[in-house]
């Protein structure tokens, strides 16, 4: 008996080299980057925002935005403040990207950025929902960067040395926790080492 032979071709071939291709370029930056674009669920959401104070004072980043949903949340609790999602992973960036173009939130941005690399200085409130190791990477970036009192919410992992406000688990968020915290120590200043001489010396 003869094996039976599935060809694709065609529009179906197109679309599985096209889906194939996706995925292995989504798994090559999760690699690279510890975080794979894990979408948070709208109780994840909803735990998440309110852990979150109802009025902030600056730009409300989510860190790792992934697909968007959570700051598409985001942008609806605060239409009065800038919204910022920062991605690297290319496919999930070009989704919540044309999601934007088809919701059109004037404060929400999705901005293509490895996150150590991005200036966190306006920050109002800082979500995320990241790795453990990328969250080690990213607990001194906050601390020198994010003005005292700056609310941060992060979901299933916690920050290494930093004690929460609060951990709450509830049936809605799934079973990992979400947490908050408030940053306390003064950002870190470089001197400059000119500022001390005087003109001319």
């Amino acid at each position: 008996m003869n094996p039976i032979e599935v060809v694709i071709a065609g529009p179906e071939a197109v679309a599985l080299v096209t889906l194939l291709a996706g995925g292995l370029l989504i798994v090559a930056y999760a690699l690279r980057t510890g975080v794979p674009p894990m979408p948070t669920g709208s109780g994840i959401r909803a735990v998440m925002l309110r852990l979150l104070p109802a009025t902030v004072d600056g730009t409300v980043y989510d860190l790792g935005s992934g697909w968007g949903g959570l700051a598409f949340a985001l942008a609806r609790r605060y239409p009065s403040n800038r919204v910022v999602g920062i991605e690297l992973s290319p496919l999930p960036w070009l989704f919540a990207r044309a999601m934007l173009m088809l919701r059109r939130y004037p404060n929400l941005e999705f901005r293509r950025a490895e996150l150590m690399a991005a200036s966190l200085s306006d920050a109002g409130a800082v979500v995320c929902y990241l790795m453990p190791a990328t969250m080690r990477r990213l607990a001194p970036k906050l601390t020198a960067e994010l003005r005292p009192g700056t609310p941060v919410v992060a979901y299933s992992f916690a920050f290494d040395g930093w004690p929460p406000d609060a951990a709450v688990l509830e049936a809605e968020s799934g079973p990992m926790p979400v947490y908050r915290y408030t940053v306390t120590r003064a950002p870190t200043v470089t001197p400059d080492p000119g500022a001390s001489s005087p003109a001319g010396t």
